[in-house]
């Protein structure tokens, strides 16, 4: 008996037709989106708060021990002008009043110094901001020829966000009767060009530099170099004055 041959059968299954199905779908999956993107930013935020509540800690310490040593000084400053009233003035008592009084008006001084710095980088409110070379510091380290540097960069700006890029040194002299520059990599053993930086308030950039036999430095250079486009490259010049170990 023969077989009869046809055309292929398909199965088929009957939906509903829901047209606002998908449309929930998708306002669930937006409404999703939008509570992780909240809490990402409250994070954030919590990051960044975090960080400003530990600089305004150690600038509200620094302002207290300005005071007492302010008060400390005011009572030495009257110390001595009872001594001189009383016509009991000695010498030597004097002298180690008046060292006293000297330290304690350096220890202000730097203390003052320290508070300026935190209060421009917490409550900027200069003309030009952005990323600026503050301070340099020059030491001995005991070998001939080597000299180590610390070097404080700052960000000035509204809002704080990371900064990064590199920082080339270079240092300007006198050798052989003539000027000479070196470069950074011709002062350091590895050869290094630049250093690597990335901060929101500030960073010191320290290291050593080996400086060549008969060479007689003047200046040091610095060149920062932010990344991004549109930064503006910072250069600023310190005169060579080395401290003591």
């Amino acid at each position: 008996m023969s077989s009869v041959r046809g055309s292929k059968q398909y199965q088929m299954i009957v939906v509903p037709h829901r047209p606002w199905y998908m449309a929930g779908i998708f306002c669930l999956f937006l409404l999703a989106m939008a509570a992780l993107s909240w809490l990402t930013y409250q994070f954030g935020m919590g990051q960044g708060l975090a960080t400003k509540v530990e600089v305004v800690a150690e600038r509200d310490r620094l302002q207290r021990e300005l005071g007492n040593l302010q008060a400390r000084n005011r009572e030495m400053l009257q110390e001595i002008a009872d001594l001189k009233l009383g016509d009991q003035v000695d010498t030597q008592a004097n002298e180690e009043v008046r060292q006293t009084v000297e330290l304690l008006q350096e220890e202000i001084a730097e203390l003052s110094e320290e508070i300026r710095f935190y209060k421009g980088i917490m409550v900027p409110n200069a003309e030009v901001k952005g990323l600026r070379v503050e301070r340099l510091d020059l030491r001995e380290t005991g070998e001939t020829g080597k000299i180590r540097y610390s070097l404080l960069l700052t960000q000035v700006v509204d809002k704080h966000e990371y900064i990064q890029g590199g920082v080339e040194i270079a240092v300007k002299g006198q050798e052989a009767g003539a000027e000479k520059t070196y470069s950074m990599a011709e002062l350091t053993t590895d050869g290094q060009q630049s250093i690597r930086f990335r901060f929101r308030y500030f960073q010191n950039v320290d290291g050593e530099l080996q400086l060549p036999e008969g060479f007689e430095p003047a200046v040091l250079q610095v060149k920062a170099n932010p990344a991004g486009r549109g930064a503006p490259e910072i250069n600023r010049e310190f005169e060579w004055q080395v401290l003591g170990s």
